[in-house]
């Protein structure tokens, strides 16, 4: 089963988007597979507050973005349980105000520090929780960058993926650039933790290009 990945692999569109710019035009080849941004981050903290974040319930989450799709829900739920999407072992937890790129009042004090101050606007910001028997088979998120902008990881634990072939480990401690629009598979050696967010810019990209 396929879905239309110009809505996302989330379907939604350009729901909770902002504009972004790019001083590149947005094909994915023009972006390599990953790089580490200069931005570093306090992991024990990051951590310590994630923990104390109140949990929504994926499907909590799911339905509310739901209503949002540009494809049957049905199709969707097929697709990513294909892929290794399932609630048992992925689980995401919005960490803006649904329909916004404003972070929730329940965000912690230094998470919204890192985020607000990054350098460049973010939106669908999100915690993304996966236990150690998670992995996924190979697929893009989307194609289009100048719709659902530039994929930001922020890991809390080792991030494990192969993009475009290559083998890549992301090391807690920093924030990377991510390119989803090209093939990509991800798995879990233990529970894991990240901060996803999309960049409305390629600024920090550009940056240690």
């Amino acid at each position: 089963m396929e879905l239309n990945l110009e809505n996302d692999i989330l379907p939604v569109g350009d729901f909770e988007t902002i504009p972004v710019l790019s001083s590149l035009e947005p094909i994915p080849e023009n972006y390599p597979n990953y790089v580490r941004l200069n931005v570093s981050v306090d992991v024990d903290k990051l951590r310590e507050e994630y923990h104390l974040f109140p949990k929504e319930n994926k499907k909590h989450y799911f339905r509310h973005m739901a209503k949002h799709f540009k494809s049957s829900v049905k199709e969707a739920v097929s697709y990513y349980k294909d892929l290794g999407f399932v609630v048992e072992n992925y689980k995401v937890y919005p960490l803006r105000v649904i329909g916004s790129n404003t972070l929730s009042e329940n965000v912690g004090s230094y998470t919204r520090e890192v985020l607000e101050t990054i350098g460049v606007p973010l939106f669908r910001q999100q915690y993304v929780y996966a236990t150690k028997d998670w992995k996924t088979q190979t697929h893009i998120d989307h194609p289009n960058f100048s719709i659902h902008g530039f994929r930001m990881f922020i890991p809390i634990d080792e991030v494990n993926l192969i993009v475009d072939n290559e083998e890549i480990i992301l090391t807690p401690g920093y924030a990377y650039y991510v390119n989803i629009a090209k093939p990509h598979k991800g798995w879990a050696t233990s529970d894991r933790i990240v901060i996803m967010a999309q960049m409305a810019s390629d600024k920090l990209i550009q940056e240690v290009l």
